[in-house]
């Protein structure tokens, strides 16, 4: 398949992917049905996925409440976005990485096709705990694999 192939905002993802993928900012896209259309490096590191398998709205991937509660379907912000119609923004979610409670701050962003219908959700999102940084970063000493599940 060629890029020209593509339709435009998943050509433009495939573009930009590169640059998204060096970014300590995970970045995730969904499309109205829940289907995970991208994500960048540090969104499958987070997340604890290799690629886009499992990624889907249909899982809230492990994710809690901020104070380590179980969280909803319903309480995922990009849930909430595509719902709503209108961004959800500064929710912090936690998600357990070695036994250990991380933080992200979540901001999902209902994105319209020309038409103004609900073309995608765009979820950005990084690790807020102290000092923290993507598992499977350089800056944690180890290197990312992105191939693994």
């Amino acid at each position: 398949m060629l890029p020209s192939d593509l339709p435009s905002g998943i050509d433009t993802l495939v573009r930009y992917g590169e640059l998204l993928s060096g970014l300590d900012i995970g970045i995730l896209s969904h499309s109205p049905d829940g289907i995970a259309e991208y994500a960048n490096d540090a969104a499958r590191n987070w997340l604890g996925f290799g690629g886009l398998s499992g990624l889907g709205l249909d899982n809230t991937w492990s994710l809690l409440g901020a104070d380590g509660s179980h969280l909803a379907l319903s309480e995922l912000p990009a849930v909430q976005a595509l719902c709503a119609g209108s961004p959800v923004t500064g929710r912090v979610v936690g998600r357990l990485v070695g036994g250990e409670l991380h933080l992200l701050r979540m901001d999902a962003i209902p994105v319209p096709d020309v038409d103004g219908h609900l073309e995608r959700v765009v979820t950005a999102f990084r690790d807020v705990s102290a000092g923290r940084r993507a598992p499977g970063t350089a800056e944690d000493g180890v290197a990312g694999d992105s191939s693994a599940a």
